[in-house]
C-alpha cells in the first residue's frame, strides 16, 4: 500500500508477498488442492470475519440497515456519488448532520414536518412526494411490496433507490 511506503515491516511484507506470488522458485505448499480453491476459501473466510466485525461494531448503525450483508454490499455496483453516501450514512448534507456539527442552527427539515433525517427524506418528507410516489410505483411494478425496508430497498431494487436519490436537491431541502 503506498500509504504505508517507508514503513520497513510493511516493506519485507510487500517484498516477500511479490515474492510468494511471482516468484518461480518458491516451493509449492499444496500438491493436492488446486489453487483456486484454495483462494476461493480465502476469500470466505476473509468475508466471514469482516461480517462478524460488521455485526459486533456498535458504528455505522444506519449503513447497516442499508447492508446488513457485507458479501451483498460487496457484489452490488454502486454508483457512489455525495447523495447516496448522504443518505446511507446519515452524515453530509443532511441538516440533522449539520446541526450536530453547529453549522447551522436548525436541523428541521424545510417541510417543516421533523428534523431532516434519512428516514424522513426517504419516508415522511412532503418536499419528496412526488420522486417518492414513482419510487414507490417503480417497486411495486416490479412485484415488490410498500412500506419497504432499507435493505430490500438497497439491495432489491437498487436502480430505483439510486434514481430517488439522485433527484434529492439539499441545497433546496
Amino acid at each position: 500500500m503506498k500509504a504505508h511506503n517507508g514503513n520497513y515491516g510493511n516493506e519485507i511484507a510487500d517484498h516477500l508477498a511479490k515474492e510468494a506470488a511471482c516468484g518461480s522458485d518458491v516451493d509449492i505448499a499444496y500438491t493436492k488442492i488446486p489453487k483456486s480453491a484454495v483462494t476461493s476459501e480465502l476469500k470466505e473466510k476473509g468475508l466471514q470475519t469482516w461480517q462478524s466485525e460488521w455485526d459486533a461494531s456498535n458504528k455505522g448503525a444506519l449503513t447497516k440497515t442499508f447492508f446488513p450483508s457485507v458479501k451483498d454490499r460487496i457484489t452490488k455496483r454502486l454508483q457512489m456519488c455525495i447523495n447516496f453516501s448522504t443518505i446511507i450514512t446519515g452524515h453530509g448534507k443532511l441538516r440533522t448532520y449539520c446541526h450536530r456539527f453547529k453549522i447551522i442552527d436548525d436541523p428541521t427539515c424545510l417541510c417543516k414536518v421533523s428534523p431532516q433525517t434519512t428516514d424522513h427524506l426517504l419516508w415522511e418528507c412532503d418536499l419528496l412526494k412526488k420522486q417518492r410516489q414513482i419510487l414507490r410505483n417503480s417497486i411495486t411494478k416490479t412485484g415488490g411490496n410498500w412500506p419497504i425496508t432499507n435493505s430490500d430497498l438497497a439491495n432489491k431494487y437498487t436502480k430505483f433507490f439510486q434514481r430517488f436519490v439522485n433527484t434529492i436537491n439539499f441545497e433546496r431541502l
